[in-house]
């Protein structure tokens, strides 16, 4: 090898070289996924430096919020969507310099900026927010960022927005914990009056008394086929799993007596347990018969209801010898054990269900 080919060489490596290291000071490209998640973790992370629980990622918020995005911003894509229902910021930044590129710094410079703007930040940290969602779309020389959060949206009886505390210390407990808890709260007490103290604000009371007292606490509304919706609690027990608890007072529904008898309401027997499956009615068992949560046991419950009442009015009007009456009698005695006095009548048939962490 001659010398010039030599001194040829030497000088390729070192562009070569040259080039690597200027390669390694540019920002390595990110995916807008990986741009999505960067901001999905920064703003829970302010949301927990100022005592907020973090949200939660919601991949139907996510399509909402990158359809939003993809549009531009679009006003007319916000109202065809269930975007209207929910508190949304969005921003952008135009690139001049050729095609946008998202890199590492770029979901920082956007939560920055966010946090900069009052009513951004004002949103970012909207305590009753409890779920969220991010999109961001390249559209021509633009980038557009949305994030969207899932808020409460219900109004007490005056018509005032109903207005969740929610405490970070608080954490999952179990049935036995909640049952406690609920018994000795007395949100049942209250007395519903439309336009003044409604379901909501049961809901409301009762969420926010028990994330004060460090257990973590539900907020759910329930839509359905006819008629306005409902709200009520849940509690996500560590030993039972996800357990409904409605606490609704005197004046939206009374018991309905076995025994075709007159009897009084019971202060303190408001506390239900609540059975909810999409397409099937709403269904309620005082709390401490409640041996069981899921729907299968609402519906044995029921047909025992059924049987009971069959059974007292063959006992009341039938014609029996006395040794059968005295077989149905012990056979209603047993159920009454079973049952107790009275039952719930069930709501209408649910069509959703929104839980609000």
């Amino acid at each position: 090898m001659n010398k010039r080919a030599v001194s040829l060489i030497s000088c390729l490596l070192v562009i070569v070289f040259g080039l690597v290291i200027l390669a390694s000071c540019i920002p390595p490209a990110l995916t807008a996924a990986e741009v999505e998640d960067g901001i999905y973790s920064q703003v829970n992370k302010l949301r927990q430096d100022t005592g907020l629980t973090a949200l939660t990622r919601d991949p139907n918020l996510d399509g909402l919020a990158r359809q939003l995005s993809a549009s531009e911003l679009s006003k007319g894509e916000e109202e065809a969507t269930e975007l209207h229902y929910l508190l949304h910021n969005s921003w952008w930044v135009s690139y001049t310099g050729g095609s946008p590129k998202l890199v590492e710094g770029t979901a920082q410079e956007q939560v920055e900026y966010c946090f900069k703007n009052n009513d951004l930040r004002e949103a970012m940290l909207r305590s009753e927010a409890r779920a969220t969602g991010v999109g961001v779309a390249i559209v021509g020389s633009k980038v557009y960022y949305t994030q969207v959060f899932d808020i409460l949206n219900a109004a007490s009886g005056n018509g005032e927005p109903i207005r969740l505390s929610e405490n970070a210390q608080a954490s999952d407990v179990s049935w036995e914990q909640v049952k406690e808890f609920v018994m000795q709260d007395d949100t049942n007490a209250h007395l519903y009056i439309l336009d003044s103290f409604v379901c909501a604000d049961f809901a409301a009371l009762l969420h926010n008394r028990a994330e004060a007292a460090g257990i973590k606490t539900a907020y759910v509304s329930v839509d359905f086929s006819e008629g306005p919706a409902h709200a009520l609690n849940a509690f996500n027990t560590v030993d039972r799993g996800l357990v409904y608890i409605d606490c609704t007072g005197q004046g939206f529904q009374t018991p309905t007596f076995g025994d075709s008898s007159d009897g009084q309401d019971i202060y303190g027997e408001y506390d239900k347990v609540a059975y909810l499956v999409v397409g099937r009615v709403y269904g309620l068992i005082a709390l401490d018969k409640a041996a069981s949560f899921d729907y299968g046991f609402y519906e044995q419950w029921m047909q025992q209801w059924e049987d009971y009442e069959a059974k007292v009015d063959l006992y009341n009007h039938g014609s029996l010898t006395y040794k059968e009456r005295q077989v149905l009698r012990n056979q209603i005695e047993a159920l009454r054990a079973i049952l107790g006095d009275y039952r719930w009548e069930p709501l209408g048939i649910v069509t959703r269900v929104n839980i609000h962490w």
